[in-house]
């Protein structure tokens, strides 16, 4: 009965690990990793900014904005305007981090997007920047960016090796209850 417990434990503890603790191993690309809408339609001068960061949760080496201008009075989008991101540091001393973004990183299309090597976790401050023929806008926010977790191979490795160390307690306890079985049944005919 003891094993059959250490069994089943054993068992909703992997499953537990697997579900609640296992994340995706490394984005490479706006969109991929999860995305998080973090401004909707944001007033920018005389645009309005849809701002998408990837991967959720940001992680250090390994983020990326996307930009959607449209034109505040009609509504249409445009991207006849630069669009440049600007990342700085607000918990550490560091160098502040500029790029340029671009309609052809972005995963949709009359977007802009831009891939930022943040150097250290923390507290960031990222800055949208916008010019083009209607005049100039920005808008800020701070985004949390957390140190890159690789559970890839956990990923690859923990299932089967967690199904080979089931088989092998299953095959362990078969091999007892045979071996007990034979025993009974020497004592049975010495009797």
């Amino acid at each position: 009965m003891k094993a059959n417990f250490r069994l089943i434990f054993l068992s909703f503890f992997v499953a537990w690990f697997v579900v609640f603790h296992v994340q995706h191993a490394s984005a490479s690309g706006p969109g991929e990793g999860g995305r998080r809408v973090r401004l909707d339609d944001e007033p920018a001068g005389p645009y309005l900014l849809r701002v998408v960061t990837s991967p959720t949760p940001p992680k250090v080496e390994n983020y990326n904005v996307e930009v959607r201008v449209k034109d505040a009075t009609s509504g249409k989008v445009t991207t006849d305007v630069t669009v440049v991101i600007l990342v700085e540091p607000s918990e550490i001393e560091g160098e502040a981090i500029r790029e340029i973004a671009t309609p052809d990183f972005a995963p949709i299309p009359n977007e802009f997007a831009a891939h930022l090597l943040v150097y250290s976790e923390g507290l960031w401050q990222v800055t949208v920047q916008v010019e083009g023929e209607l005049g100039n806008g920005e808008v800020t926010f701070v985004e949390r960016i957390s140190s890159p977790v690789d559970l890839g191979w956990l990923v690859a490795i923990g299932p089967p090796l967690a199904g080979l160390v089931i088989l092998v307690v299953i095959f362990m306890r078969l091999q007892r209850n045979a071996q007990r079985s034979r025993e009974g049944g020497i004592e049975n005919s010495q009797t």
